[in-house]
């Protein structure tokens, strides 16, 4: 089990391995942990400006309270 959080400068959809996963920002603003199993998963987000437009992570075993970090640039 595992944890990740995905960072853009702006609310966008998340999808690993293609599976809809809700918005990178919580309600209040702050990043959103996401559940995800340790290993390979491709991650991808919603609408254009995004660089890298997808990426694949083999993501570790992480902690809901230190969650491994997936980031995205705008471009």
């Amino acid at each position: 089990m595992s944890y990740v959080v995905v960072r853009y400068p702006e609310p966008r959809d998340v999808y690993i391995d293609d599976e809809s996963q809700g918005s990178n920002t919580a309600a209040s603003g702050k990043p959103r942990a996401l559940f995800c199993n340790a290993g390979k998963h491709t991650f991808r987000l919603s609408g254009a400006g995004v660089d890298p437009p997808e990426q694949t992570v083999n993501v570790p075993e992480r902690p809901i309270l230190n969650p491994y970090p997936v980031e995205f640039r705008k471009c």
